[in-house]
């Protein structure tokens, strides 16, 4: 295994991110494995290495897919159900998304690795907006959180620190 980001979904489940086998597994809390999807490949079913996860507030499965580019939306049971973004620059486009956060209101916050920026979308996956990070720029974002005073925290790691930005939700 090579485990890259976990998760607890509603149930207490433990959602892991493979980034080896470009799998994701789900665990009852004592360690039992309940299932798994993915598999290597660029099909809506299969990661380029998957990196970080996240549970919405509808128990969905949120997963970053490191070489596709793009961040991809499962049911609880594994079950494809809709993905965003692209390989860019642009609004809505990734080069590398990395952490993954969802928000009270079902707005996923992406850290976008390659393009040093922290990206928002609505739970449908449109764009809404970026995270201010003029005044501490970021050097290849990874992890990230969110606290209940309104901050999105992230792994730098090119900066070789974390930093807490105002997130307004």
């Amino acid at each position: 295994m090579g485990p890259k980001g976990v998760a607890v979904d509603r149930n207490g489940h433990i959602i892991v991110v493979d980034n080896k086998s470009c799998c994701v597994f789900t665990f009852q809390p004592n360690g039992k494995l309940v299932g798994r999807f993915g598999g290597r490949g660029a099909t809506d079913r299969h990661f380029a290495g998957p990196h970080f996860v996240a549970v919405n507030n509808k128990n969905e499965i949120v997963v970053t897919d490191f070489h596709n580019h793009s961040v991809k939306v499962y049911s609880a049971d594994g079950e494809f159900l809709f993905k965003f973004g692209s390989h860019g620059e642009g609004n809505g486009q990734f080069n590398a998304p990395t952490g993954v956060a969802v928000d009270s209101n079902g707005n996923i916050i992406v850290a976008d690795w390659g393009n040093s920026r922290i990206q928002v979308f609505d739970s449908s996956g449109s764009f809404l907006s970026y995270i201010n990070t003029s005044a501490e720029p970021l050097y290849g974002p990874q992890g990230l959180a969110l606290t209940s005073d309104g901050h999105v925290v992230v792994a730098d790691a090119g900066n070789h620190c974390f930093k807490a930005y105002r997130y307004l939700q």
